[in-house]
């Protein structure tokens, strides 16, 4: 049989790859043709094992193989044909196929630059795998001096002088899963010796090609310095890429867009060029005109709410909606229902038909103004505080024939919903004042404005009149100074309790207006979702704030990377951990910012999760310490997406989050001013 007859035979088993159980390597069908000896007798093949038939197939291929032992051939009879011969090695290799396990690729272009004399520049390549995730430097005895590693370097800082290191840096897959890692050895500069401390010369011939919608090249020639180590690649400010190369393709640009790309080169010694750069402008994409919705139209009205409905067209299977020009959802269904709206306001919803690429259409707009409260069930009358303990308070009121039921709301919250004239509260914190709001509901689900009354639960002596009265000042003066600076709804409320019980004077006047002052930013003024305002005095203390008690959203934040200090709203404050900006990315105390825009804060221990919950909204952010992934899930619209983030640290016992998660959940807007270093946060 010739080589050509053979390869016809064995094209039945073209498409399967054999891998030996000996380790030596892929052997194939086509690699089993062209290596068979030319004799027609099996005189030199009988009673060999898997591993000297693969050692005699390598052998006439020209390749040098161990033996080993392994599986013996039938003994055939002399005078069988090379196809027999090739039928039983095919049946004791494909016996003897295993999978070959691949291992964690590790990085590239591995070195270790001293720069000074406690400092030492680790740079590499990261591997391409999709499995890739980030790199970890761990010692020689697996110390880790750094974790959590997505850019191409890092600099280790607090070594000793004139000291030989080792330093292994491994991979990290999406699985958690490390590499076993590649060693590098550094020596730190002596205090007797000089630091080079010359930049190396600049890259030339700096142009931009394949210059796309999206994407495009720069290509670039190196300096000749003998010491350069690598070119550093920004774009509009930012570090993309160090790279040995010449040449770097950007990806996922904004179409008809002006960049500014920077290319600076680092020599072995750490020192960085000023870098030489050039504008480039993305070209424009071509316009898609995506077909619009049919039927629109405004198919329910409430106080609170509007349902819209559509049709989509054909090809089309998602709409994007608006509130007033802001994105509230995507929806692959025919209608959909706005909430938390105002009563008696006018809302414009716009409906946009949305491809698989994401290509909008100029919107179909609808616009629809909600009921009136006027048009709600009437309130209900004779409402008092019935009896109460340390822990309960029970009230009475007469019902409204109209009204089916009533909500209760304690402090905002909703408490439960009663057929009944009378409820009691219980679960109450001894000597506190609590504000109670009735709400009625009639048949239509139509809910009143509500009616207030304000009660405090009993108190064994807690501010008793043994105590001083400037020992009752001094802790009054002392919480109201913690409302001030937390602006939370809690905290005003114990000012509060505190306050009422001074006894009558100026001290007190002055701790009552400076309470005033900040209620409205503490708690807010709106005491219900309608936007109407209401107050009850009751035992001389007056009170306004809204259903959910959450403290009003802080619309500008001033911050500086390394600093304590922070304004808020233009109010100087201090925090208890500065923020940070760790790999590129700025780090800010979780609660420091959360809780200023309407987010309960809660922290799981054992398993390192952060969980945010904004009321207002029916939003949920779930983030977790050394985890990249950040979940968000819109409770009110049945909506849930994942994205990548700089996984959150824990630093001097205090968990930081990236800024940007924060800002872009809640709309918010970041800018960073070069030479004050700050960073500002507006809504």
């Amino acid at each position: 049989m010739n080589k050509k007859r053979l390869r016809q035979w064995m094209a039945p088993f073209a498409t399967a790859t054999l891998i030996l159980n000996t380790g030596y390597g892929i052997l194939a069908p086509d690699a089993v043709a062209s290596a068979l000896p030319t004799e027609r007798h099996n005189s030199n093949l009988t009673g060999l094992n898997t591993a000297q038939l693969h050692t005699k197939l390598a052998t006439a291929q020209g390749r040098h193989v161990p033996v080993t032992s392994g599986t013996k051939v039938t003994t055939l009879t002399k005078g069988y044909s090379q196809n027999t011969y090739l039928n039983q090695m095919l049946k004791v290799m494909s016996s003897q196929m295993v999978t070959a396990n691949i291992g964690l690729a590790e990085v590239g272009n591995l070195t270790a630059v001293p720069t000074e004399t406690t400092k030492v520049n680790l740079s590499w390549t990261n591997p391409s795998d999709l499995n890739f995730d980030h790199v970890k430097v761990v010692g020689v005895t697996n110390d880790v001096y750094v974790d959590n590693i997505r850019s191409n370097s890092y600099m280790l800082s607090g070594l000793q002088p004139n000291t030989t290191y080792t330093f292994r840096v491994k991979t990290v897959n999406k699985s958690g899963d490390e590499s076993q890692g590649t060693t590098v050895q550094a020596k730190t500069a002596s205090i007797d010796v000089p630091v080079d401390k010359t930049p190396p010369g600049e890259v030339s011939g700096l142009t931009a090609t394949n210059v796309g919608y999206n994407a495009f090249t720069v290509n670039y020639i190196l300096p000749k310095d003998a010491d350069l180590s690598q070119a550093i690649i920004y774009l509009n400010g930012k570090e993309v890429q160090r790279t040995t190369g010449t040449s770097y393709s950007f990806s996922g640009l904004i179409a008809s867009t002006n960049y500014t790309v920077l290319v600076k080169t680092i020599d072995k010694s750490g020192n960085i060029s000023g870098g030489i750069s050039i504008p480039v402008t993305t070209s424009a994409l071509t316009v898609d005109t995506v077909p619009e919705v049919t039927g629109a139209s405004v198919t329910s009205v409430n106080n609170y709410s509007v349902t819209v409905s559509w049709t989509r067209p054909s090809g089309i299977n998602t709409v994007s909606l608006y509130k007033d020009g802001q994105l509230v959802t995507d929806s692959t269904g025919s209608s959909y229902t706005f909430n938390n709206l105002s009563a008696s306001q006018t809302y414009t919803f716009t409906i946009r038909s949305k491809r698989s690429t994401g290509a909008l259409s100029s919107g179909v707009r609808l616009t629809a103004t909600t009921d009136s409260t006027s048009s709600n069930s009437s309130e209900v009358s004779n409402l008092e505080v019935d009896s109460k303990s340390d822990t309960w308070i029970k009230i009475t009121y007469d019902m409204p024939s109209k009204a089916d039921k009533v909500k209760i709301y304690v402090d905002g919250d909703y408490e439960g919903t009663t057929s009944s004239e009378s409820y009691k509260i219980t679960d109450l914190k001894e000597g506190r004042w609590y504000e109670i709001k009735v709400v009625t509901v009639n048949s239509n689900g139509r809910e009143s404005s509500g009616v207030k009354i304000s009660e405090r639960t009993d108190s064994d002596g807690y501010y008793s009149s043994s105590s001083s009265s400037s020992s009752n000042y001094e802790k009054a003066r002392d919480l109201m100074r913690i409302a001030e600076n937390s602006l939370n709804a809690s905290d005003w409320r114990s000012a509060r309790d505190a306050i009422s019980d001074l006894p009558s004077g100026t001290r007190k006047s002055d701790l009552l207006d400076r309470l005033e002052a900040i209620r409205n930013r503490a708690i807010g003024t709106s005491s219900s979702s309608s936007g109407t305002s209401s107050t009850t005095t009751t035992s001389g203390i007056t009170s306004s704030y809204p259903n959910n008690a959450v403290s009003s959203y802080s619309t500008s934040f001033t911050l500086t990377p390394g600093a304590k200090s922070a304004y808020v709203d233009g109010r100087a404050t201090t925090m208890a951990q500065a923020p940070r900006i760790i790999n590129g990315a700025t780090m800010v105390p979780l609660r420091f910012i959360s809780e200023r825009i309407g987010y309960e804060v809660n922290y799981e221990k054992t398993t390192k999760k952060i969980i945010l919950t904004r009321p207002t909204d029916g939003k949920q952010v779930v983030l977790q310490v050394k985890n990249s992934t950040l979940a968000v899930y819109e409770l009110n619209n049945s909506r849930s997406y994942s994205t990548n983030i700089t996984a959150p640290v824990i630093v001097n016992g205090y968990t930081l989050v990236p800024l940007r998660v924060i800002s872009e959940l809640s709309g918010y807007q970041v800018n960073y001013n070069t030479a004050s270093k700050q960073i500002t946060i507006t809504k």
